[in-house]
């Protein structure tokens, strides 16, 4: 009697489960999307399209429409400079002779700024002593304003967007690109404030995410609109993917500097990384100067899943790499997400925490990719997890990142308030 009940209360779940999807589906619809050539495989518009300007029906190919919204720019492409204004034209321009450009911003805040294009070549250093003051943020996603409240009020830039933190660090764990709407920007302004530290005697410290990865790679999943037709207009190219890779490739400004950058990089006794890093980099044995090797050889080539090594699979696969791996963040979805997918990825246990620290001369790691609702100080201190759900108004309060001073780490938000964290 008992298995009967339950197996009607399943029979009955499921049914009213599938119903609630049905109409879901009919009503709101359903398409699949190829990303790279920019058209739906399938398409149904749902009858929500009845009563609204969507085009009704069920199709198949149908092209994507993109378009450019809002202020975005400028792109440096070899000798040219594309910048879109307020009224959504393409303009286009050579380099001036003193090389320096204009950012519109798009906010009133900061409406626009200014930088000189620099000569790139040298990557960063993978190593560096530690600095009297640092302070480190992760994934804000082209969010500009949750950014700059989060760095004025923390004193490191002024209002005008002028670094002011003397030869202290900023430490960005990836993740700056991809679902926002001022992604350009945002890099522009990056690359500004590390010529300014670099002045100072300070240091921007840019540590690449899965996201700048798949940007470069042309992977335009999480991308807005705007950028795969910027990407389209610019480079001429109509496939997604083959466009937003060639609009960041070595002929571009954005896309050489970026390739300068490094997934790992250890400042004094800590280690900063985009998502984490394993026993299984560390049985790889790769240490912080091959991990940035090879990972800086592969920006820009298409994923294909195929590695030459084991060396290469801990440092590209996007299961294990250092801007993909969840070890050190397994909750439910993520437990969820690889059962379901037949992945067998363990927690990572405080024992092999403490080797993987040793092996890489550390006494902590920074990570960001796998969001907490609060910064989070995690196995016994020696994690510090950053990815937060950023604000996105001025001095909100909801942008958040770390500060270490004289060895002491605190938790710091856009609205200047700073509380000492436990390790």
């Amino acid at each position: 009697m008992f298995k009967k009940k339950i197996w009607k209360v399943a029979k009955w779940s499921f049914v009213v489960i599938a119903i609630y999807y049905f109409i879901t589906l009919l009503y709101f619809g359903y398409s699949q999307v190829d990303e790279k050539k920019g058209f739906y495989t399938f398409y149904w518009s749902g009858l929500q399209a009845l009563f609204n300007d969507q085009e009704f029906g069920i199709k198949e190919n149908k092209t994507l429409d993109t378009a450019f919204d809002g202020v975005d720019g400028p792109y440096v492409m070899n000798e040219e400079v594309y910048s879109v204004n307020e009224k959504g034209q393409l303009i286009k321009s050579l380099i001036p002779e003193n090389k320096k450009i204009k950012v519109v911003t798009g906010h009133n805040y900061l409406s626009n700024f200014s930088l000189t294009l620099k000569h790139i070549d040298q990557p960063d250093k993978d190593i560096y002593a530690t600095p009297d003051r640092l302070i480190a943020i992760s994934d804000i996603e082209g969010n500009f304003t949750g950014f700059y409240s989060f760095l004025l009020n923390n004193q490191v830039i002024d209002k005008s967007g002028n670094w002011i933190f003397g030869e202290g660090h900023l430490v960005l764990n990836g993740d700056f690109v991809d679902r926002g709407t001022a992604v350009t920007q945002l890099l522009w302004f990056i690359y500004r404030l590390e010529q300014q530290a670099k002045a100072q005697g300070g240091k921007v410290h840019y540590i690449l995410g899965n996201h700048e990865i798949m940007m470069l790679q042309g992977n335009v999943a999480y991308a807005d609109f705007k950028y795969i037709h910027a990407a389209k207009e610019i480079t001429g190219i109509n496939y997604w993917d083959l466009a937003m890779r060639s609009l960041y490739s070595e002929g571009s400004e954005l896309g050489k500097w970026l390739r300068t950058k490094n997934v790992v990089e250890r400042i004094g006794n800590n280690l900063f990384v985009h998502a984490g890093l394993t026993v299984r980099h560390q049985d790889a044995n790769l240490d912080i100067q091959t991990l940035n090797k090879i990972a800086r050889e592969n920006y820009g080539k298409p994923y294909d899943n195929k590695f030459k090594s084991k060396m290469e699979e801990m440092t590209l696969s996007t299961i294990y790499s250092p801007y993909w791996e969840r070890s050190l963040a397994m909750d439910a979805k993520n437990k969820a997400l690889y059962f379901f997918n037949n992945i067998k990825i363990n927690e990572m246990s405080q024992k092999e925490l403490t080797s993987v620290l040793k092996f890489y001369g550390s006494t902590s790691m920074i990570i960001g990719h796998s969001i907490v609702d609060d910064i989070k100080v995690d196995y016994s201190g020696k994690v510090i997890k950053i990815d937060i759900k950023h604000g996105t108004t001025l001095k909100s309060g909801e942008t958040k990142g770390i500060l270490i001073e004289n060895d002491r780490l605190y938790k710091v938000d856009d609205a200047s308030k700073k509380i000492a964290l436990k390790q």
